[in-house]
């Protein structure tokens, strides 16, 4: 008997497929991801293959009223889901994980600011759905149609989905549809989209959601296999000996597989050499300060006097970068204290806090004996920075709801200078300190507020706009924190004997990108430009310098090791010293995006932009690439695992049996 197809169905199936496609299409365009390119046939065959699959489950229920309907429901969530995305990535600087809620906290507590940071075009995503609609009720006198089938109809069903799902997973193996400048191949993008971006880009923003959604359920294992040349084999009047016996012996007595990996990476990387200024700051004291959403707008001597008096005795890097992640505060305070990548799409702090970090900048100080201490003025509400720099060595940290005398509730938002006016006697009588200070007084939101008001005035003949206006008022309290902190060092005679360091840990996201670009006077929509933050080393008896070298938060940890000339060993840290021969002179952003001075390479498009004339080879960009997603996946990898903590009780416990032979 000749087979009936039903026609009304497949049309139904092509006309949602249409539209889930264009969803996408629309995406594209708006994030400015390539049109003519192999993922665009990728994201067609998929939504053909989730249209195919979801009216197939609704014709079980023989009414074509049923299929629009689910149909609509379709479109309307992977719109939502798509804009949302989109709205994500312009906050946060990602895209969001159904493996963590970190995002969405950011997101509810804020919503007002999200939702101002909207651009226009993100509410394009909508129109293929709102057309949708207008067809389904244009098509109402044929919704009681039947939808029948017999077994054959079905039969024809799944092998047409068999056969759209295998021409999809060839196009991930197939090589010429793959780029040689991606960072991960198609197929373990799609095994393990953990780097979004990439993952968004080859298979739509709703296929990395499922992709995303299925690791949550079935977690991709990683054993940490790589592999890296040592070029430890020189050894001059600068080398730095570090005795690897114990740690041999550890390697030896380990069946963990990623614990052996993570060893062999870390064991053979490069030993940076000391330099000439290996000790310069031996035996000062040290204060570093992470500052809360305040990028290099504070470089500005009429507003911002305090900073202008720590760049007259500075060294200052104008081109130091905080990339964002999910939780950027925290993940970047981690970073700064570690030199570890942290994993871009979770609060790496929250998630793993319990884990030990004994190479961080707190014990290397401790092992020094110095005393150590932690402060922020917030809560735990976001973060658990009570747990996190106790593990990490601090001796003692103190937020906001360990000061008696100081009313949170009645300030409304924290006030950086009152709070350090408060904790400056916890800590500037001890004979020798190392505190970390992160502010929060520059914090969205940016509308009407007590801080937002306070320095409103100072702005007032500026045409800036109102929420712009308010975030410098916040930045203007926390340069009067860098006042109150100069100020009690010098009257407690600790000032030339104190080096202060600086960094902002992200940009004012909040504010939209029209609104940075205001009050820059650079062009923030040129490659990662609007992540620029100060980076600031400051001591009153320098000279003051200003450096080009590109540097994040990275390198905060090992330049310090090597300043104050502190025992610690240089492959433990993924960042480097800013004052090594050797230096890469290169920024990595969390999707593994880089720039250095020859080029900015964007890890969602795979392109590389020169900026000047000197070009790398395609061996050359595949070498640096691998480096830098060997840097990443080790990273991530050593904190899933706790490797470190690992590391620091094995090593302590070979070191004593040798110690004692």
């Amino acid at each position: 008997m000749k087979l009936k197809i039903n026609k009304q169905f497949w049309l139904e199936t092509i006309i949602a497929t249409i539209f889930f496609w264009a969803i996408e299409i629309i995406f594209r365009v708006v994030e400015e991801y390539q049109i003519f390119a192999w993922a665009t046939l990728r994201i067609f065959l998929s939504s053909f293959a989730i249209c195919l699959f979801v009216n197939f489950l609704a014709s079980f229920f023989h009414n074509i009223k049923i299929n629009r309907i689910v149909n609509v429901c379709l479109l309307l969530i992977i719109s939502v889901y798509s804009m949302a995305q989109a709205g994500l990535l312009n906050f946060i600087g990602i895209y969001m994980s159904f493996g963590t809620t970190s995002q969405f906290g950011a997101v509810v507590s804020y919503v007002f600011d999200f939702i101002r940071s909207l651009k226009f075009a993100y509410y394009l995503i909508l129109i293929p759905f709102i057309i949708y609609l207008i067809y389904c009720f244009l098509m109402k006198k044929k919704e009681e149609a039947k939808l029948l089938f017999d077994i054959r109809n079905y039969l024809l069903i799944i092998i047409s989905f068999l056969i759209v799902v295998l021409v999809y997973y060839a196009t991930l193996l197939i090589p010429f549809m793959q780029n040689p400048l991606q960072l991960v191949t198609n197929i373990e993008a799609f095994n393990n989209p953990t780097n979004s971006s990439i993952a968004v880009n080859q298979f739509g923003v709703n296929m990395y959601g499922i992709l995303d959604l299925k690791v949550l359920f079935f977690p991709y294992e990683d054993d940490g296999l790589t592999t890296v040349d040592s070029n430890n084999e020189d050894v001059n009047e600068n080398s730095r000996i570090i005795d690897d016996t114990a740690w041999k012996m550890l390697l030896e007595n380990t069946t963990n597989k990623t614990y052996i990996n993570l060893s062999n990476y870390f064991m053979n990387r490069s030993i940076t050499p000391k330099n000439d200024y290996t000790g310069y700051f031996e035996g000062k004291n040290v204060i570093v300060l992470m500052l809360e959403s305040v990028n290099t707008v504070i470089n500005n001597k009429e507003y911002f006097p305090n900073f202008a008096r720590l760049l007259e005795h500075g060294w200052y890097w104008e081109n130091n970068y905080s990339p964002r992640n999910s939780c950027s505060t925290i993940n970047n305070e981690e970073s700064g204290l570690t030199s570890l990548y942290t994993i871009n799409n979770i609060c790496t702090g929250n998630v793993y806090k319990n884990n030990t970090y004994y190479e961080s900048l707190f014990n290397l100080f401790n092992n020094k004996g110095y005393e150590t201490m932690s402060f922020h003025d917030y809560n735990e509400d976001f973060y658990a920075r009570k747990v996190i720099h106790k593990n990490m060595g601090s001796n003692n940290f103190y937020d906001i709801t360990d000061l008696d005398d100081y009313e949170f509730e009645s300030l409304h938002w924290p006030n950086d200078a009152l709070y350090l006016e408060e904790v400056m006697p916890y800590f500037i009588n001890k004979d020798k300190f190392m505190i970390w200070f992160t502010t929060v007084s520059a914090h969205h939101p940016y509308g009407s507020s007590d801080l937002g008001e306070l320095y409103y005035d100072l702005f007032s003949d500026t045409l800036y706009d109102d929420s712009v206006k308010n975030y410098l008022s916040k930045v203007k309290v926390t340069d009067d924190a860098l006042g109150v902190l100069l100020d009690a060092l010098e009257e407690n005679d600790k000032l030339d004997d104190t080096v202060i360091v600086l960094y902002g840990d992200h940009y004012p996201y909040a504010l939209t990108d029209d609104e940075v670009a205001s009050f820059m006077p650079y062009d923030v929509t040129e490659g990662f430009e609007i992540e620029k933050t100060p980076f600031l080393i400051y001591n009153s008896q320098l000279e003051p310098k200003t450096f080009e070298t590109n540097t994040s938060y990275i390198n905060v940890t090992p330049t310090i090791a090597n300043l104050f000339d502190l025992d610690y060993d240089p492959r433990l840290y993924l960042g480097e010293d800013l004052f090594s021969e050797n230096l890469t002179n290169r920024v990595i952003y969390s999707d593994g995006s880089w720039q250095d001075e020859v080029a900015i390479y964007n890890a969602a498009s795979s392109s590389i932009d020169y900026l000047g004339e000197k070009i790398y080879t395609t061996s050359e960009l595949q070498s640096i690439n691998q480096d830098v997603m060997n840097k990443i996946r080790m990273s991530n990898l050593a904190i899933s695992e706790d490797y470190f903590g690992y590391l620091g009780k094995g090593l302590q416990e070979y070191q004593k049996g040798l110690d004692d032979e």
